[in-house]
């Protein structure tokens, strides 16, 4: 046996491509996906429509809600008992206050009053008993008990209550399937709200009122006692009041001034002798002493001297110092010095007089006050007491008068903030003349946007997982492989088969495509020479290997070449049911020596093309195809005939296909259009070149024209020829 390693590669006339890449099998470039999106656009219809059958569906049969929304603004609680006498304005709510009120407004409690205040147990919406048919509904309804905790939660689940951003405004929204019933719902909660805010102050105000009565009666009692106490204990101790005090205590007070008055004179005048004299004993000018500058008669003595030195001054600059003026004007300067000494010795002599009359004073009222300070030491314990007393007195008094100026105030506000709350309704809920869910609208438009894009996005989710392949720049791009053609999948089931399209049709869109698949074949070089055997394989059963085997056999036949198709699947040969034929001996006997060529080829029924078909079966076909003697047949056959096609197994099924590419020029891939997964083509492939160096080309069949021009523009189109005429 040759080796068929060492044969030329086989070119198909493309240029060289890189090899297979099983990982890269499933590589999609972006425009593939883009023009894949645009191929499924009737997939993308028929998801929108379905979408929007559907959101239509749930606008038609949802029962529509109506949403309305009261808004209560939450103000300074005032007019309480409590804080009538604060001393600092009431601080407006804070947020711990506001979710406060809001778990009130949301308590069982009120959404109880306000069941019974609108019979709401009347209605179906809120009361499930009335939906439902159930024994223990039943029940219920003939002993007239609704089921009031559901109601309750039926209501609370319908209601939304939570501050608005950080005001102090609460909104309280209602859902109802009435318009009117959501409204009045909104509306009536706030007013209850408010109602039970007036009902619980007038309550605290009516027992604060009722307690500060009790207590002003008690305190009035004490008052009195009190009272009565201190002017008895005054009578008995002569503690008489003068100008707000005893008598003793006015004196001892006179005196503390006039004593506290004298000892500062005393001190003044001291200070002013010993100012005088320190100034004479530390030989400085007594002329500096305040009581000399402050004398009258120093001051225009002083006034004279300046006047005369002055003048002194004036006479030297023109006399000399015995001249007779300027001598008279020393002798007047002399003079005023002397009467200015003698007016400071009298000054002096006068603050040592002051200091002693200032001395005998304090000492008569020191004395005055010693006597009346023994007097008071008797007196000191029953002031003591009396101080007590009217201690008492005055603090049941203040108790008194705080205690009945709060109830006055509750008096007169009780009436005034009878009808006031600390809440007030600032927007009322409207009856709404169109649900606010479902927005139609808004509904629709969303619809329209989503089912585009669910459409989409399921369209790319097809295309991206799609398992074959649909274009020859696809092929070529991940598999490395030349593109050999398409072949069409005919409408409808055509008399005989596709293979007798050809003989039918010769000039139809599928020879047209055999033919196509022809030229890739002829066009094969196999070193200097002509491709002259042709494998027809295929990854899976039923993609159209043996079909297309036969119409290429036919259409090489019909141009005037000599052809025969030899069926090598012994496993479940059918290229005898594909033309027609009657089951016949053939490969199988050829090989094992039972029949001679003459015995096993047979002339096709729609050609000139001759056929071997694939005989009987067996025990292992494999050997028998891998044998020297199908090395044998095949080279008898290649020198008779032009073109020797061969139909193989499937290649993911048996062996045999990787066998008989060793031995053949050329191998044909038949893969399926968009069917045929990807990785196992690249597999296939795969296993094909580890099995021979020769070419291999790829053949898509049954394609779909309509979706495969979506794809790509290079599709065969049908062109119209002149009928053959008959000689």
């Amino acid at each position: 046996m040759s080796n068929i390693q060492s044969t030329p590669n086989v070119s198909f006339g493309d240029r060289r491509r890189p090899a297979p890449d099983v990982q890269g099998a499933g590589d999609i470039s972006p425009w593939e996906l883009l023009r894949g999106i645009w191929a499924r656009k009737e997939l993308i219809g028929i998801a929108f429509i379905a979408f929007m059958a559907l959101a239509l569906l749930w606008i038609m049969t949802v029962t529509p809600t109506y949403t309305v929304e009261t808004r209560v603004l939450l103000s300074t609680r005032t007019g309480e008992i409590s804080t009538f006498d604060a001393s600092s304005a009431p601080t407006p709510p804070d947020a711990e206050t506001v979710q406060s009120e809001i778990q009130i407004l949301t308590s069982r409690s009120l959404i109880s009053r306000l069941i019974a205040d609108l019979k709401l147990n009347d209605e179906p919406e809120f009361n499930p008993a009335l939906g439902k048919s159930t024994m223990g509904s039943l029940l219920g309804r003939r002993a007239g008990i609704p089921d009031e905790d559901a109601i309750i939660d039926r209501v609370l689940s319908k209601l939304s209550v939570y501050q608005k951003g950080t005001s102090r405004v609460v909104a309280i929204q209602f859902t109802s399937t009435s318009a009117r019933m959501a409204a009045l719902l909104a509306n009536r909660l706030a007013e209850l709200y408010i109602a039970q805010q007036i009902e619980q102050k007038n309550s605290i105000n009516r027992q604060a009122t009722k307690w500060l009565a009790q207590q002003i009666e008690d305190l009035r009692a004490k008052v009195q006692s009190s009272e009565a106490a201190v002017e008895a204990f005054r009578s008995d101790s002569g503690l008489f009041l003068t100008n707000g005090s005893t008598v003793p205590q006015q004196q001892l007070t006179d005196l503390n001034s006039q004593l506290s008055a004298a000892q500062a004179d005393r001190a003044e005048a001291e200070a002013k002798l010993e100012n005088a004299r320190s100034l004479i004993a530390s030989g400085n000018s007594v002329n500096s002493a305040a009581a000399v500058l402050q004398s009258p008669l120093i001051q225009s003595l002083r006034q004279q001297e300046v006047a005369l030195r002055a003048q002194i001054a004036q006479m030297s600059e023109t006399f000399l110092p015995s001249h007779p003026k300027m001598v008279e004007a020393q002798a007047n300067l002399a003079d005023l010095d002397r009467q200015i000494g003698k007016e400071v010795d009298k000054i002096i002599q006068g603050l040592a007089n002051d200091a002693r009359v200032a001395g005998a004073r304090a000492a008569s009222l020191r004395a005055s006050l010693v006597k009346l300070q023994s007097r008071m030491g008797a007196l000191n314990q029953d002031e003591v007491q009396l101080r007590a007393l009217e201690r008492d007195a005055a603090t049941n008094r203040s108790l008194l008068e705080s205690f009945l100026k709060r109830y006055e105030e509750a008096n007169a506000r009780a009436e005034a903030d009878a009808r006031t709350a600390n809440a007030a309704i600032v927007s009322r809920a409207q009856e709404l003349s169109e649900p606010t869910f479902p927005k139609k609208g808004a509904v629709l438009t969303l619809a329209i946007f989503a089912g585009l894009f669910l459409a989409l996005i399921i369209s790319v989710f097809a295309e991206v997982f799609s398992r074959g392949f649909r274009t020859a720049e696809q092929i070529e791009r991940i598999t490395g492989t030349p593109f050999l053609g398409l072949i069409p999948e005919l409408e409808g089931r055509s008399p005989g088969g596709p293979a007798a399209e050809v003989v039918r049709e010769p000039l139809g869109l599928y020879a047209e495509a055999i033919r196509g698949l022809q030229g890739s074949v002829m066009l094969a070089r196999v070193g200097n020479r002509r491709a002259r055997t042709v494998l027809i394989t295929s990854a899976h059963k039923g993609e159209g290997k043996s079909t297309t085997a036969a119409s290429l056999a036919r259409v090489l036949a019909m141009g005037g070449y000599r052809t025969i198709l030899v069926d090598a699947d012994m496993r479940a040969p059918c290229v005898h049911l594909t033309l027609g034929m009657p089951q016949q001996a053939g490969l199988s006997e050829l090989l094992t020596g039972r029949a001679n060529f003459g015995q096993v080829i047979r002339q096709d029924f729609g050609s000139y093309a001759h056929v071997m078909q694939a005989g009987g079966p067996l025990p292992n076909p494999t050997a028998a195809l891998a044998s020297s003697q199908m090395e044998w047949v095949l080279k008898a056959l290649d020198q008779t005939y032009d073109f020797v096609i061969i139909d193989s197994p499937a290649a993911m099924a048996a062996a045999d296909a990787q066998v008989l590419t060793k031995i053949v020029d050329v191998t044909v891939l038949v893969t399926r259009w968009s069917s045929t997964s990807r990785r196992v083509v690249a597999r296939v492939l795969k296993m094909l070149s580890a099995a021979s160096g020769r070419r291999v080309g790829i053949l898509l069949t049954r394609v779909n024209l309509r979706r495969y021009r979506r794809y790509t523009d290079s599709v065969i189109e049908e062109y119209p020829a002149r009928p053959a005429r008959v000689a």
